[in-house]
């Protein structure tokens, strides 16, 4: 069961790496971040996540 994680989860992992549970996506880009993570860069890309999250069911974690 994926988590569903708030806004305010997603602010607090500013400059800190998170990583994406696999999708059927297969492109490069999708595979680097489930397999490498990302860095949430600023309060922007946070909410951004966040709204992925919500809108495509994209779910992210702190570990890998």
């Amino acid at each position: 069961m994926n988590k569903i994680h708030s806004k305010e989860w997603f602010l607090n992992r500013i400059g800190k790496r998170v990583f994406r549970d696999a999708t059927s996506c297969k492109c490069q880009h999708c595979k680097d971040i489930v397999e490498n993570g990302l860095v949430i860069g600023s309060d922007l890309h946070a909410i951004y996540l966040f709204d992925c999250q919500n809108e495509m069911e994209v779910f992210y974690r702190d570990k890998k």
